[in-house]
C-alpha cells in the first residue's frame, strides 16, 4: 500500500487584502513532500515563499485548494485542528524568536510544554541532550544575549527538534549568519533531520546551502516551478551554483537507502527534467553542467546496480571516432571510479554496443567473447554478467550499461534484464544531456570531453 506524502498541496491559491486592494500571492500551487525529504524552496523576495511555509505549518488558514499535512486537511480546519497539527511540526525562523529572559536550555524546554507527559526534570534532561546534539551543551545555562547569532540559531534548531516532530519548517535560517555559521547550521539541520527521520521544508535565498536538499523547488511570482525551470530561466548562474555546492558523494548517499518505488519515481522526475535541460545546454556554463551530470550519472548507475543486486555496475560510452568503449562510470574497490577504454569490436560489452542486443550470461567463462586476461590482471573474479544497450533520441546505440556478479551467486534473470532496460532508458536521457554538453562549442572552448586512460576491469 502506497503511503500518502506527509504534505500534499493541490491547487492552493492565497490572497491578501480586501476589495480593490485584494492581491493574489499564490497561484494554483501543487506539490508533494515525502517522509524524510529535505526540500528547499527558493525564489525572489515577495514571491510567496513564507506564505506557503506558514500555510503548511498551519499558522494561517487555507483559502482555496487543498492542503493536507500529516493526513489532516487544513482547508476548513478549525483553530483547534490546526493546533493539533502544529504539535507535530518544529519551526525555525530567521530571527530565532528566542525569549531573552530565559537561558538556552529554558528556551528549548518551552517547546516541551506542548507535551504534558514530561516532568520538569525530564524536560530539562531532554533539552540538554538536544543542545548537546547541536554542539551547544556547554552554553545550556547561558542567556540568549550571551550567545552569538550562530549559537542562537542552534538553540532554535534544538527547540524545533526536541519534540521529535514529523516536519520541520525553516524560514531563512541562515540569512543573518556569516558564511561559516550558515554552513554549520545547514549541516546540523541535515544531519539531525536524517537521524530523526524528519521531513524538512526550508525557505532560503542562501545559495551556499542548497546542497543539503534532496529536492529544490522555485517559487516565482506565486507560481511553483521545478528547479530545472529556474535553471532554464537563468542557466549560467544556477548551474555554476550547482557545481560549487553539490559535494561529491552526497547524491549517492541519499539514493543508497531509497526504496525502489521512491527511486523509480525520482528517476522519472529526473529524466523529465533532463529532457527539458537538453534544450538549454548552450546557455549553460560547461564546467558546472558537466559536474552536475557527472554526479547524477554515477549516483543513478550505482543505485541501479544496488537495486538489481549486482556486485559492480559500469556505464560505457561509445566513442565511434576511435572505435572504442570508455567508461563514464566504472565501479571499483577503490575510492574513485576506474577509467576504462577498450576496443568496441572486442568483448561482450562491445558486442552489445555494435549489435544493439542485450546479453545476459550466467557464466561468462563459457562465453568465447569473454577476455579471461582481464580477471587475471585485476584479480576480480567475474561470474555472471548482464549487459544492455542505451539508445539516444535517434534510436542509435551510444552507451552500454553493464552489471557484474549478481549477489548470492545466481544468474541475472529476465525480470532483472527488463528492469535494467527501463532504468537504462531513463539514464540515457541524462547521459545524452552530458554528451551534448561535451560536444557543444562552449564546452569544447573550455575543457574537452574526458579521454580515460586504458585500464582493464571487467570490460568484458
Amino acid at each position: 500500500m502506497t503511503q500518502e506524502p506527509l504534505v500534499l498541496i493541490d491547487k492552493v491559491n492565497h490572497y491578501y487584502g480586501e476589495g480593490d486592494l485584494r492581491r493574489q500571492i499564490l497561484f494554483e500551487v501543487t506539490a508533494e513532500i515525502e517522509r524524510g525529504e529535505i526540500v528547499i524552496l527558493t525564489g525572489p523576495s515577495g514571491g510567496g515563499k513564507t506564505t506557503l511555509l506558514t500555510l503548511i505549518g498551519a499558522l494561517r488558514a487555507v483559502q482555496e485548494g487543498s492542503l493536507k499535512v500529516l493526513g489532516h486537511e487544513l482547508r476548513g480546519a478549525t483553530e483547534a485542528d490546526r493546533v493539533n497539527v502544529r504539535k507535530n511540526i518544529g519551526y525555525i525562523f530567521q530571527a530565532h524568536n528566542l525569549i531573552e529572559s530565559l537561558t538556552a536550555c529554558q528556551n528549548v524546554q518551552m517547546a516541551l510544554r506542548l507535551q504534558p507527559d514530561y516532568s520538569r526534570s525530564d524536560a530539562r534532561d531532554r533539552a540538554v541532550a538536544m543542545l548537546d546534539a547541536v554542539g551547544l551543551v556547554e552554553r545550556a545555562d547561558y542567556h540568549t544575549n550571551e550567545l552569538s547569532g550562530g549559537q542562537k540559531q542552534r538553540v532554535a534548531i534544538a527547540r524545533a527538534l526536541v519534540n521529535k516532530p514529523h516536519i520541520v519548517l525553516a524560514d531563512e535560517p541562515t540569512a543573518s549568519l556569516d558564511k561559516k555559521s550558515g554552513r554549520d547550521i545547514a549541516d546540523i539541520m541535515q544531519k539531525l533531520a536524517k537521524e530523526h527521520d524528519c521531513t524538512v521544508f526550508l525557505v532560503t535565498h542562501d545559495n551556499r546551502i542548497l546542497d543539503v536538499a534532496d529536492r529544490i523547488l522555485d517559487l516565482e511570482d506565486g507560481h511553483l516551478v521545478s528547479f530545472t525551470d529556474a535553471v532554464a530561466a537563468n542557466a549560467q548562474q544556477m548551474l555554476t551554483m550547482l557545481a560549487e555546492h553539490n559535494r561529491k558523494g552526497d547524491l549517492l548517499r541519499r539514493l543508497r537507502d531509497l526504496p525502489l518505488a521512491q527511486f523509480t519515481k525520482l528517476l522519472d522526475q529526473v529524466t523529465a527534467e533532463f529532457q527539458r535541460l537538453l534544450t538549454v545546454t548552450e546557455m549553460s556554463n560547461g564546467d558546472a553542467f558537466e559536474s552536475m551530470l557527472d554526479q547524477v550519472l554515477e549516483a543513478f548507475t550505482l543505485k541501479v546496480g544496488q537495486i538489481l543486486h549486482a556486485d559492480r555496475a559500469t556505464l560505457f560510452l561509445v566513442d565511434e571516432a576511435k572505435g572504442e568503449l570508455w567508461s563514464k562510470v566504472a565501479q571499483s574497490d577503490g575510492v574513485r571510479p576506474l577509467e576504462i577504454r577498450v576496443p568496441i569490436n572486442a568483448g561482450i560489452a562491445g558486442q552489445v554496443a555494435t549489435t544493439g542486443q542485450a546479453r545476459n550470461i550466467a557464466d561468462v567463462h563459457h562465453d568465447p567473447l569473454f577476455n579471461k586476461e582481464i580477471d587475471k590482471k585485476t584479480g576480480y573474479r567475474t561470474r555472471s554478467m548482464l549487459c544492455v544497450p542505451i539508445l539516444d533520441s535517434k534510436n542509435r546505440v551510444f552507451a552500454v550499461t553493464q552489471l557484474l556478479n549478481k549477489k548470492g551467486g545466481g544468474p541475472f534473470d529476465t525480470a532483472d534484464e527488463q528492469q535494467l532496460r527501463e532504468f537504462s532508458s531513463s539514464i540515457g536521457v541524462v547521459l545524452e544531456s552530458w554528451w551534448r554538453m561535451t560536444q557543444s562549442p562552449l564546452m569544447q572552448a573550455g575543457t574537452a570531453a574526458p579521454s580515460p586512460s586504458s585500464h582493464a576491469d571487467g570490460a568484458s
